[in-house]
């Protein structure tokens, strides 16, 4: 094992939550090395005045009877400190939660220099597909003993290391000084780290330095002849769940000569990974997913970089990427990219993508929103009258449009643009500030009239001021800025203006307008010849996105076609049966709540890996990408547990999922600050909107399990709404309408249901 041959100290603690000082350590465990050799081994439990949480016990494997008799991390604070020495650099996979939590032990290592291994990873193994060190100790096979512990993850963390020290001494001598020039204005830990590296003796770049390709959908041969509708009457083409059927609509848009065709996406990134685009297809990428090549060059003059930007220019110098997907971006260092990096409307490298434009053009949904309400942008030039505009996945046009039209600030976006700025730095000090005082423990607090006239919020209004003339600031930076005004101006009380903190403890502020049907009726819908694609037997249920007085006509030359789905709705199975006895291959659960989640990993896991069987979890095994590698990388049987709001934006490859089960209908939860207020537009907010929205989604899910499952998978509805519920009914015959076998000359079957203009009789 090859080892930088620095003092430094690998340590791991396990605790009961996220939070230091109200949640506590109850394992630590460290190895010191200098020289490249071990020189003192830790490890220890330690008694907490409370129980251990179930969660944790879970996680850890720790118990309660486990902590009887051990002494306090108090007693044992001193011992650490002098057993790790005054001179190591600290070593840890995401290191800095486990500095946070032991400073509110009464350890403050925050001035020590320190090496975090996931990004250290991230830099040399841009292949794997998460950082966590689970998934990569199952992947590089490494010790990883004893599991669910500190030391195992002590054991494991260290070995990463090694791996990735590997790795850092194949570089090139030139590459080798760039490197150590951008780490000497970083972190001390990093600076140390690479000025230890020896001459480089290879010749070029080594082989590992290449991003993965993806993986495609296997090209259509189906053949079709697209039809631009009249401006003022939008035309409606009911998508099939054949994941090809936008393949064929591009090839399709690429013959047509005759008209220049815009076809919009709900996530532009995931489309281009999966699909064969011809060369008339140009591809324009949003300005926040573009690298602004000016900004980087300012970054890189900087005398001082944060750990993640020297990390983040190492990756801009070894990967070249020209949009955010090219590089392995990791942790905070998406917040540089968003705060400091990414391009403008006015970027010079989003502005090109408009030159010569070829007769096909593919953009993501809120880019196009963008073009049509907003004529200053430089690429409405480009989009005449003359264009049809295709919008895919037209169900999501609505919430798209929300963002389009809407403001949105993240605070560790601004967070990151703020280093170096002493203005910005107490700008965004002050509005944390008012953020918490405001929301007040609350994870979603919608904006009120006294909030907006507090002075406070006057008197960061008036810092916005002088900081939105700041010519020193970066564009990305005052687009920030911008946001953060739109929500805090008066105007902000006529839209949906909300403060948001999730779990991890992110915070963002948010803006949008009560309704977006007609602004997109006045700037899309009655000056473009617009293509819906929807979903099957929707076209009356869009409202909130396509106005009542908006003329459409239902597309009948392009007839749905595609293999059938097993769908079955069996009584008296659940989830919990399901996890009990897990059928064989690869399955998907989807349940509708944190809560029930946690039952499930509370519950099973450890009985389930006993019998050799995985269970990931939502919330408890990490990230999507993070539960997406490690549900590809373990053996059968796995489970994974999940909500159907990650299920719709899984990037599985195809012939992954053998089962899905719905284990609850996904509907909206009413306390969602856009639902809740737009749902009072209708007479019965339920009938009218949510019932729409909840078949929609329906229809989503199962084209997303079309597009990663295997020929012979199943569906399978357990929800006992289904049979409970009056409107179970109708669930059942729409997705049994919607998963119906359909070639290309046949038609949909007659379902007792009428879709869409009295199917709510059903529910009765």
């Amino acid at each position: 094992m090859q080892l930088p041959k620095i003092p430094f100290v690998v340590l791991d603690t396990e605790t009961t939550g996220f939070i230091p000082k109200v949640n506590r350590v109850i394992e630590y465990a460290h190895k010191v090395y200098r020289d490249g050799k071990e020189t003192d081994a830790y490890e220890e439990l330690y008694s907490i005045p409370t129980e251990i949480p179930g969660v944790v016990q879970i996680i850890t494997r720790i118990r309660d009877d486990d902590l009887k008799d051990k002494r306090a991390f108090d007693a044992a604070r001193d011992d650490i400190v002098k057993r790790m020495g005054d001179d190591t650099i600290i070593v840890g996979q995401n290191v800095s939660f486990d500095i946070r939590m032991l400073q509110g032990e009464g350890i403050d290592l925050s001035d020590r220099p320190w090496i975090d291994t996931s990004m250290l990873a991230s830099l040399v193994f841009p292949e794997l597909e998460s950082y966590s060190l689970g998934y990569i100790s199952a992947v590089l096979h490494l010790n990883h003993e004893p599991v669910h512990r500190a030391m195992g993850d002590v054991h494991a963390t260290l070995e990463l290391l090694s791996k990735c020290w590997e790795r850092l001494l194949e570089l090139p001598q030139e590459m080798l000084m760039d490197l150590k020039a951008t780490m000497q204005k970083s972190s001390p830990g990093y600076a140390m780290l690479f000025d230890a590296l020896p001459t480089g003796t290879s010749g070029s770049a080594p082989q590992w330095m290449q991003m993965t390709a993806p993986k495609k959908v296997t090209p259509s041969m189906r053949k079709i002849i697209l039809h631009k509708p009249d401006i003022g009457i939008v035309d409606y083409i009911e998508e099939p769940l054949d994941a090809s059927f936008l393949q064929t609509m591009i090839n399709a848009a690429a013959a047509d000569k005759n008209t220049v065709h815009w076809i919009a996406v709900k996530n532009l990134t995931a489309t281009v990974k999966r699909l064969h685009l011809p060369a008339e297809v140009r591809i324009l990428q949003p300005p926040f997913l573009l690298l602004d090549e000016n900004e980087a060059e300012q970054l890189r003059l900087q005398n001082e970089l944060t750990a993640d930007e020297a990390t983040l220019l190492t990756k801009l110098d070894w990967y070249k990427p020209e949009t955010f997907s090219d590089a392995p971006l990791h942790g905070d260092e998406k917040a540089v990219w968003n705060g400091k990096l990414a391009c403008t409307e006015q970027s010079t490298a989003y502005t090109d993508q408009f030159k010569n434009l070829p007769s096909v053009v593919l953009l993501d949904h809120r880019q196009l929103l963008a073009f049509v309400k907003d004529p200053d942008i430089a690429a409405h030039g480009a989009l005449h009258s003359d264009a049809h505009i295709i919008i895919d996945d037209a169900s999501m046009l609505e919430d798209t449009a929300s963002k389009a039209y809407g403001a949105y600030c993240g605070l560790n976006d601004l967070r990151a643009a703020s280093q170096g700025h002493d203005g910005l730095t107490k700008f965004t000090d002050l509005l944390q500030l008012w953020i918490e005082k405001t929301r007040n423990e609350q994870d979603v607090r919608f904006l009120a009239h006294n909030d907006i006239h507090s002075p406070e919020a006057s008197a960061l209004r008036d810092l916005l001021t002088d900081l939105l003339s700041d010519t020193l600031l970066r564009p990305q930076t005052l687009k920030q800025l911008e946001a953060v005004l739109r929500c805090l101006e008066e105007d902000a009380l006529t839209r949906i203006t909300w403060i948001e903190t999730r779990q991890d403890g992110t915070q963002s502020l948010h803006s949008v307008p009560e309704s977006v049907a007609e602004l997109l009726k006045a700037d899309l819908f009655e000056r473009y010849s617009v293509s819906l694609l929807i979903p099957p037997q929707s076209a009356g249920t869009l409202q909130e996105a396509v106005h009542r007085s908006v003329k459409a006509a239902m597309n009948t030359a392009l007839p749905r076609v595609q293999d059938g789905v097993d769908v079955s709705f069996p009584e008296g199975l659940s989830g919990r049966k399901v996890l009990s006895d897990p059928p064989d291959g690869r399955t998907i659960l989807l349940s509708g709540s944190r809560r029930i989640i946690e039952e499930y990993f509370i519950g099973f896991t450890e009985d389930l890996e006993a019998q050799g069987i995985t269970l990931i979890c939502q919330n408890f095994s990490g990230g999507q990408n993070r539960m997406q590698a490690e549900f590809l990388s373990a053996t059968t049987p796995v489970v994974w547990v999940l909500t159907p709001w990650m299920f719709e934006g899984l990037e599985l490859p195809p012939g992954t999922v053998d089962h899905l089960f719905i284990d609850a209908l996904p509907f909206d939860n009413p306390s969602n600050p856009v639902f809740s207020t737009r749902s009072e537009h209708f007479d019965n907010g339920f009938l009218g909107y949510s019932m729409p929205r909840l078949l929609q989604r329906l229809f989503r899910i199962l084209r997303t399990h079309v597009r990663i499952a295997k020929g012979d998978s199943d569906v399978t509805v357990i929800d006992p709404r289904i049979e409970e519920k009056k409107y179970g009914k109708t669930v059942k015959e729409y997705m049994q309408l919607s998963s119906e076998p359909l070639k290309e000359k046949s038609t949909s079957k007659n379902t007792s249901s009428d879709f869409p203009e009295n199917w709510q009789m059903n529910l009765f």
